[in-house]
């Protein structure tokens, strides 16, 4: 493996001693790797608060979208059906209405 491929792993401590030493001795060489090396390291703390922080979904979350859905699919029939109707006046007052 390269040494950019070790580096979340070794944000993480999850290499051996071995490879830690490779990613070490590649880092005191390089600032590239150094700065890559910080920004694995700022987002696993990002990712660890962020693990930590509980979620709360709204309660009526499901029942939401089950309605925006099944409203989407009713004005998008209602859409074709007044755009097969009045051709295309149907189809202008459907876009002046904004429903497609």
């Amino acid at each position: 493996m390269s040494i950019e491929e070790l580096l979340p792993a070794y944000a993480a401590s999850e290499l051996s001693e071995e490879e830690s030493e490779r990613v070490e001795d590649a880092l005191a060489e390089s600032p590239r790797l150094r700065a890559e090396l910080s920004r694995y390291e700022r987002l696993f703390v990002l990712l660890s608060a962020a693990a930590a922080e509980e979620i709360r979904v709204p309660a009526d979350l499901r029942t939401r979208i089950t309605l925006q859905i099944t409203l989407n699919a009713y004005l998008d029939a209602a859409a074709d059906l007044l755009g097969d109707i009045l051709g295309a006046y149907g189809r202008a007052l459907i876009h002046f209405l904004r429903l497609a």
